[in-house]
């Protein structure tokens, strides 16, 4: 594994998946709900019920700006609170089941976009990007730090 990777074929990878996530953002949430919402959205379909304490770490935003955007979440009837049962001082977030629709609705749209754009490409592109995907994935999941600051 080098030590040093060429700044270039970096930046290239960072402008290319922030395109791609862009383009899906823009042609799948209909306007409906931000970036940050949509993930946050995800994230407590995917992990809920969960405290804002963790859903904040999940996210990578700090628990006063969650607070405010699973408010925001609440009045749209996404998102429920409710008191844990295991410490009365702290609340769970759960999705509502209009949340799970809005959520299923989402991620059906952004892979089927997705699915358009891999069929469209060349089939040997589209194969070598397929076969990048434990490469990706395991990008993804590396813990934030560094990435959660920088810009695309």
């Amino acid at each position: 594994m080098p030590d040093t990777f060429d700044a270039d074929d970096v930046a290239r990878l960072r402008i290319a998946l922030a395109r791609v996530s862009r383009q899906l953002d823009r042609h799948s949430r209909g306007g409906s709900l931000s970036t940050t919402q949509a993930s946050v959205l995800a994230s407590t379909a995917k992990h809920g019920p969960v405290r804002i304490s963790d859903l904040a770490e999940f996210e990578g935003i700090n628990p006063t700006m969650l607070s405010r955007i699973v408010a925001k979440l609440e009045d749209a009837g996404l998102l429920r609170r409710r008191p844990d049962p295991d410490d009365g001082r702290a609340a769970l977030v759960e999705t509502t089941e209009a949340g799970l629709a809005q959520h299923r609705t989402l991620r059906e749209e952004r892979t089927r976009l997705l699915t358009d754009r891999l069929a469209a490409m060349p089939a040997d592109r589209a194969a070598q990007l397929l076969a990048a995907l434990p490469a990706l994935e395991a990008l993804a999941q590396i813990p934030s730090g560094p990435l959660s600051s920088e810009n695309s």
